[in-house]
């Protein structure tokens, strides 16, 4: 969710409470410029802080799963270790930032007073609770930690204003779900190492037709198609979709329309799978609220990237990349274990707004 300011402060604090870190080189110019964003300079220690900030969020959803130290592994297959990847996230984030702040009082969005006097409180909270040494593995001092809080917040309430603007109007057929529950068996041939195409013989095509017809028989029956499909040792799966997705291939799109609620669809052949399609509810309630409001979201998202792209395209950006390249990631940071932290984080949390974009 987005967060109002106190919920994005009390996040950062308590999430990074007792942060750790391993050894690891820590000669770091953080004055020096590391970008340079419509003539403002962003120094190396902001672009540090933030990445750690992410770095450390990152860590504690994957870090179990991958390993310590998966930000230094190619985990995307795209030869580039992933923490270079959420490094260039960092500096594209940052730039966005900072165009923000120098076009927000144009639209009229300014942080108060009061949040401004919240992010300095919540950066000198944080540096008290946190030991030097990890401070200074992150170039954490009281106004880099404001400054970026600010920034953070700042970017949302302009979000905010963006999305105000938007036609929240919304006709219901464009939204209204569907739930199907359906079985599909590939008849695609198969393909060797070479990239050579074996298409299956006419005998094993009818093997397969067989199988779904029993699969449709025993389904019409019983009219359970997840234990028909399991009966021959196939598998039945569900999903929802509207009118103009194209989730589904046309001729499958097709039958399911034609198909009241409990009732079968015929063997349906396409060029690579024979289906079978049972139409559970040609109106699904919570599905066609989840469609409503991610139209809402897309439309908000639309209205923030009008404003912004245009600005950003306009700004001129130097980024100092043998700098950003000095931040490496042999160091690993790390949260230990808080009790009662989801109990503070619902106690601060707005839950009437938006997710966050393009956050880590």
């Amino acid at each position: 969710m987005r967060r109002n300011m106190a919920g994005l402060l009390v996040f950062l604090f308590v999430m990074t409470t007792a942060l750790t870190g391993c050894s690891g080189s820590n000669k770091l110019n953080s004055t020096a410029e590391a970008m340079n964003v419509g003539g403002v300079s962003v120094p190396l220690g902001e672009v540090n802080f933030y990445l750690r900030y992410q770095q450390m969020q990152i860590q504690g959803m994957y870090g179990a799963f991958f390993g310590e130290d998966f930000m230094n592994q190619d985990l995307m297959g795209l030869g580039t270790p992933y923490g270079i990847t959420v490094r260039d996230t960092v500096v594209d984030t940052l730039q966005e930032y900072y165009v923000v702040e120098a076009h927000a009082e144009e639209i009229g969005v300014s942080l108060t007073e009061e949040e401004k006097n919240q992010a300095a409180e919540a950066a000198r909270a944080f540096l008290a609770a946190n030991d030097s040494k990890a401070l200074k593995a992150m170039s954490a001092d009281e106004a880099t930690v404001t400054h970026v809080l600010e920034l953070m917040t700042l970017q949302t309430r302009v979000y905010e204003n963006r999305a105000a603007t938007i036609d929240t109007e919304i006709d219901p057929e464009s939204v209204a779900q569907k739930r199907i529950s359906y079985v599909v068996s590939s008849i695609a041939g198969t393909v060797d190492e070479e990239g050579n195409e074996t298409e299956l013989t006419e005998e094993e095509l009818a093997e397969k037709r067989t199988q779904m017809e029993t699969i449709l028989a025993d389904a019409k029956e019983s009219g359970d198609l997840y234990a028909a499909a399991e009966a021959q040792e196939m598998t039945a799966s569900s999903m929802t979709y509207g009118r103009d997705d194209n989730y589904l291939d046309e001729a499958v799109q097709s039958a399911a329309d034609a198909l009241s609620e409990g009732e079968f669809s015929e063997v349906i052949e396409t060029e690579s799978s024979y289906y079978i399609v049972c139409m559970e509810s040609t109106f699904d309630e919570e599905a066609t609220e989840t469609a409503k409001e991610n139209e809402l979201s897309q439309r908000e998202q639309n209205a923030y990237t009008e404003w912004y792209t245009p600005l950003f395209e306009e700004t001129e950006i130097s980024v100092h990349d043998e700098l950003i390249q000095t931040l490496t990631f042999e160091r690993i940071f790390s949260t230990p274990e808080v009790e009662d932290v989801e109990d503070e984080m619902v106690e601060t949390e707005d839950t009437e707004q938006e997710p966050a974009e393009g956050e880590e």
